[in-house]
């Protein structure tokens, strides 16, 4: 009686099914494990703009007049008038813009660069002077672990300009950066305040892009009881707010802070 030899090898053409199929596979599911990955980052970066929100309407809770509260840095060049600053502040809580309290600027081949200003960010309601060396915003940027970022822009700030962070400082490096003849410093915090490809390299391609980290009254018709912070887009509004790729807002707004974002 003769018995069937259930022992059967792979053929080629079975083998190749098999390596399509996983091919396929891997086409479809590797891009989403990362994407998966990226999203987890771009929410621990949300949380630390609710962190820095929650800092300062600590400071609002304790202190109604705490939003005037500052001292200036060291030194400053021509430093703006404090009642010009106070009103530039107000008039900027209250505005569809807001206030801007720094500059990110994001380059796909460099390090994050802090600065307090730049004409290519919103410049209208710029009151990055307040953080100074000392008071509400200062401290809040401290509390929220926005290392660094305080006491760059207070360098940035003091007599001399951006000569002064070219050795970098105790919280920050600083990397030369040329352009034609002139050189630039990217100065970015120690402690690394940002984990997203988002906010590190932006979606340009070999170029700067420039935000600011602005700040709101969550309810303009009543203000002075708490404050909205998000990253803006030059000439952008509080609902244009920066959107991933992936989708996150990067607003303590929430999705509204999006709805006009492109």
């Amino acid at each position: 009686m003769r018995t069937i030899n259930s022992k059967r090898g792979i053929t080629l053409m079975e083998l190749m099914v098999v390596l399509a199929i996983m091919s396929i596979l891997s086409t479809v599911a590797m891009p989403k494990m990362f994407g998966a990955g990226e999203k987890a980052r771009e929410k621990i970066d949300l949380m630390k703009l609710y962190d820095l929100r929650n800092a300062i309407n600590l400071a609002l809770i304790e202190d109604m007049d705490a939003m005037t509260y500052y001292e200036p840095s060291e030194a400053i060049n021509n430093p703006t008038n404090k009642n010009t600053l106070i009103n530039r502040l107000n008039e900027g809580l209250s505005s569809d813009q807001g206030a801007a309290l720094f500059v990110i600027e994001l380059h796909d081949r460099y390090s994050i660069n802090i600065q307090g200003r730049h004409d290519k960010a919103n410049t209208k309601y710029n009151v990055s002077e307040l953080i100074g060396q000392d008071g509400t915003f200062y401290w809040a940027l401290k509390d929220a672990n926005f290392d660094g970022v305080a006491d760059i822009i207070a360098d940035r700030y003091k007599k001399g300009g951006d000569a002064n962070v070219k050795n970098g400082g105790d919280t920050y490096t600083s990397i030369p950066w040329k352009k034609g003849s002139s050189t630039y410093y990217r100065t970015a915090p120690k402690r690394t305040i940002f984990q997203s490809k988002a906010l590190n390299a932006g979606k340009k391609e070999n170029d700067n892009e420039r935000f600011t980290v602005s700040i709101r009254w969550s309810d303009p018709d009543n203000p002075g009881f708490s404050v909205e912070v998000y990253i803006l887009p030059n000439e952008g509004s509080w609902n244009t707010a920066y959107r991933s790729k992936y989708g996150t807002c990067f607003s303590t707004y929430g999705r509204k802070g999006c709805a006009k974002s492109k």
